[in-house]
């Protein structure tokens, strides 16, 4: 007799972000979210060549998230470029490795590369901790917390936040970690509904590729594989490298 092989009866699940370097939360993760702010930001009121000017900044204020230092990316909002900051740096004046401010009116930001920083946040005080799961909801991307600094700083396994394009980006931090105390065991692999960001759907694209990584540790590619079904396996991970692009962002975990 001819009986279902999988059977989806339960409350939880969660929609999630293709990657090659982060595994599927835990439904059960506590959860914060916000905007990143970078180290600081402002108006360029000064016409300086290959130099950022603001009359009113203090770039060498010693509380955290600055001073600016060596090596921080300026970014000109109004162009999207962004280049180094060099030497030397003075407290309303940053030397640039381009001219990216040639009017000396333009907004601009400041982003520490691999880092993720939030003015006003308590991640401490909230429980962040080495191993967390951070998305980067605007771009659909995620690393691991390497490094806890300090209640605004976070160290991350991948630049989510460095770029004149993601640098004011919204983000969710997923606490427990992989494997961590929070997860519950019905979490070691869920199954996963397979969609697709395609509009319109198309007959070829109704079918994708999806690789994943199973509570085996088997690493899979499911070559056309329909859309609106379920894998027939459990899995960890949704891996971003051979899983159609349509798919990467559209496929959602239940346990």
């Amino acid at each position: 007799m001819a009986y279902p092989k999988i059977t989806v009866n339960t409350g939880l699940a969660r929609e999630i972000i293709a990657s090659d370097v982060t595994p599927i939360p835990s439904p059960d993760s506590a959860i914060i979210s916000g905007t990143s702010t970078g180290i600081a930001s402002g108006t360029a009121d000064v016409d300086t060549a290959f130099a950022l000017e603001d009359s009113t900044a203090n770039f060498l204020l010693a509380t955290p998230p600055l001073p600016v230092v060596v090596g921080d990316l300026v970014i000109s909002i109004v162009a999207g470029a962004g280049t180094a900051a060099i030497a030397p740096i003075t407290g309303q004046v940053i030397t640039l490795a381009a001219d990216i401010f040639p009017n000396g009116n333009e907004t601009y930001a400041i982003v520490k590369a691999n880092h993720l920083i939030v003015s006003g946040e308590t991640f401490i005080t909230k429980g962040v901790n080495v191993g967390d799961i951070v998305w980067n909801d605007t771009a659909n991307t995620t690393a691991v917390v390497t490094a806890v600094n300090s209640e605004i700083d976070l160290t991350l396994s991948v630049d989510l936040f460095g770029g004149s394009e993601t640098f004011n980006d919204d983000y969710e931090i997923y606490l427990g970690g992989p494997g961590g105390s929070s997860r519950i065991d019905s979490a070691e692999g869920c199954l996963l509904y397979v969609g697709s960001s395609l509009s319109p759907m198309t007959a070829a694209g109704s079918y994708v590729d999806i690789r994943v990584k199973t509570t085996a540790g088997n690493i899979i590619t499911f070559e056309k594989f329909p859309v609106g079904s379920y894998l027939p396996i459990q899995i960890t991970q949704l891996l971003l490298t051979s899983t159609t692009a349509e798919a990467r962002n559209a496929c959602v975990a239940i346990w």
